[in-house]
């Protein structure tokens, strides 16, 4: 093979990959199966098994674990100037300290248009472990803890207006309803963090608080989850006491995140 021959295998390579990257960020979170990312791309199926094996492997794509489907993971696509990029880096080292003295899976989550989005999750020590929400989940905002604690810290109107827009996405987590995540929202407001179980995930309890950033406003959350025999009530305050605390560093606020009601200066 010549030198030219070789320059140029690179680039054609590189736009190939990028081909099935592009038809999965068309497909969005619904994701595709493998036959119809190929006919997108004109491609050989044995070809994109070998780009999305790659595309996984770098973070740019997620296989779903009950379905033969792709989609893009969406942290993946951040650039590095992204806010979400920055906040993952910035926070990362925050929820191994809380997943390390809880011993449970901590969650960093953002809002996505009317979705909660999973950002990062550090796992804890201890033997079971909540895994069933990975980096780039989507769910209705407020079914999960991280989530209600982001919904309640909105400003009233405009948390009402995300519930009623909602309001057939939540019947698919345990049967809930707008009056049911209007009570939860109350309850996590009069709290200052919040509590749900068995709406995302069934036997699961989480506890979470909403980071706002410095002009007051809610952009993310953190959460600790494990099984619901092991989050009575004294441990869901003691977590939620845990959280608050790393969050109040003074790491964490020379970022400029700060909790609902305390100054990010």
């Amino acid at each position: 093979m010549n030198k030219a021959e070789t320059e140029g295998a690179g680039p054609r390579v590189l736009r190939r990959g990028l081909r099935v990257l592009g038809v999965l960020r068309q497909a969005g979170a619904g994701g595709m199966h493998v036959v119809d990312i190929a006919r997108a791309a004109g491609m050989q199926r044995s070809t994109v098994y070998r780009y999305l094996d790659v595309l996984v492997e770098e973070g740019y794509a997620l296989r779903e674990s009950e379905a033969p489907r792709w989609r893009v993971a969406e942290l993946g696509v951040m650039m590095a100037g992204d806010p979400h990029a920055q906040a993952v880096r910035s926070l990362r080292p925050v929820l191994r300290q809380i997943s390390d003295v809880s011993g449970d899976s901590a969650f960093l989550i953002c809002r996505a248009a009317n979705d909660s989005l999973c950002l990062h999750r550090e796992v804890g020590n201890y033997p079971v472990q909540v895994l069933a929400v990975t980096v780039g989940h989507r769910q209705p905002l407020g079914v999960g803890a991280a989530g209600l604690a982001l919904l309640a810290a909105l400003p009233p109107g405009e948390a009402e207006d995300v519930v009623a827009q909602n309001e057939q996405a939540l019947r698919a987590y345990g049967g809930m309803t707008v009056v049911q995540m209007r009570r939860l929202i109350e309850s996590t407001r009069d709290r200052g963090w919040s509590v749900v179980g068995n709406a995302a995930v069934p036997g699961v309890l989480g506890v979470g608080v909403a980071l706002c950033d410095a002009g007051g406003y809610p952009r993310l959350a953190i959460s600790v989850s494990s099984l619901i025999d092991r989050m009575q009530a004294p441990r869901q305050r003691s977590i939620a006491e845990l959280i608050r605390t790393h969050l109040a560093q003074d790491e964490v606020r020379m970022q400029r995140w700060a909790m609902p009601g305390v100054s990010a200066a």
